[in-house]
């Protein structure tokens, strides 16, 4: 189903005045507060002339549609590292083009944050050669175990942009950019043959860490992309209340949203829904979420909505779901406090404040009602 409500163009629309991976709003929030629209085997593309692909359009053309997150599958071919799914007959191609791509995005997105998380069929040493000759090595960001994940402002003022996943172990001591997948995240399962089958269960990696790769997409037996089922498992409300249930029941962030065909369905709202990313028509006039606070938030029956002195009342409030749609309404508020029952469903639930200024603030909340 597409979100054709003309409410949800503006609320989750990109603001052309983006700072941070799209939206001004993440600049303040740390890498594993942040969803990343993620392609499932992202070299694998019928724009990219491979056989049996995953996706419809190559890496540069993902990456300009707010794709951030790239998986890639590398394997040794004489010495030279070369990204294929499987077999290099269905099409390869050698990873320092790919990484050429990033490169370029990177520079000429000075704002912007990439993740690569790669399969590996050859040794660390092999792929650091070829992000140096990329150039790719400017921008590594390295994270220290016993400090918490910057910000992406603090990446972006650091130009430490680019973040390396692998699923093989092999760094040597001066590669710690070149970190062991397992050792920061856990995933949802990726063989996944029927959209019916999905659930919320751990695969790989330990339940605490940091990081929730969130893999979404349909395979056919043969383990190629399923387009039709991809359209179907990509849309909303399908997707998005898929992300919200795994959140609430591991009580986990969603921060890869792995996907097969993502420019099919609704990925890119998916993940500015999850992102809290609220614009508006008057978008220089948005405010942050700090001036409001949900208590308690997840909620389960009475709440309280509480918003700071910074907001000039009387204001109006609208809590919107998911879906766009206004499910309370309520005008000229003099009191900073506001208290209300849960008669919200399970989900995520957001809020929008105008005050007498007309100036607009967000926040959200999620109901596990």
């Amino acid at each position: 189903m597409k979100l054709a409500l003309s409410f949800i163009a503006i609320i989750f629309s990109f603001t052309a005045k983006a700072q941070c991976n799209g939206s001004s709003i993440l600049c303040n929030k740390t890498y594993n507060n942040v969803a990343y629209l993620t392609t499932h085997n992202s070299f694998n593309s019928e724009e990219g002339n491979f056989s049996l692909p995953n996706q419809n359009f190559n890496i540069v053309t993902q990456l300009n549609n707010g794709v951030r997150a790239l998986m890639l599958d590398v394997y040794d071919s004489g010495g030279t590292p070369m990204v294929y799914h499987g077999s290099a007959i269905l099409g390869s191609n050698p990873l320092i083009d790919y990484l050429n791509q990033i490169n370029q995005f990177l520079s000429i997105n000075p704002n912007e944050i990439v993740t690569i998380i790669f399969e590996c069929y050859t040794d660390a040493n092999s792929i650091e050669n070829v992000i140096n000759q990329s150039g790719l090595n400017t921008y590594l960001y390295t994270h220290d175990t016993t400090s918490s994940w910057p910000t992406l402002q603090t990446m972006v003022n650091n130009n430490t942009r680019l973040v390396i996943f692998s699923d093989v172990d092999d760094a040597a001591t001066n590669q710690q950019w070149y970190h062991y997948v397992w050792d920061f995240a856990v995933e949802t399962h990726y063989s996944v043959n029927n959209q019916n089958d999905f659930n919320c269960d751990f695969n790989r990696g330990d339940s605490i860490n940091d990081l929730f790769i969130f893999n979404h997409f349909v395979t056919t037996i043969l383990g190629t992309g399923d387009e039709n089922a991809s359209s179907v498992a990509n849309s909303n409300p399908f997707f998005i209340n898929r992300a919200l249930q795994c959140q609430i029941e591991k009580n986990k962030f969603p921060n890869f949203l792995t996907v097969d065909f993502y420019d099919l369905g609704n990925t890119n709202e998916t993940v500015s829904i999850l992102n809290g990313i609220v614009a508006s028509i008057n978008e220089n006039n948005i405010h942050k979420s700090e001036y409001i606070k949900v208590m308690p938030n997840p909620i389960e029956t009475n709440f309280v909505i509480e918003v700071t002195n910074k907001i000039k009342k009387p204001y109006n409030l609208k809590i919107i779901n998911n879906l766009g749609v206004e499910v309370t309404v309520t005008k000229d508020i003099y009191n900073n406090k506001i208290s209300l029952n849960n008669n919200y469903k399970k989900g995520i639930y957001f809020i929008l404040i105008e005050d007498n200024k007309r100036k607009l603030y967000s926040s959200k909340f999620i109901s596990n009602k």
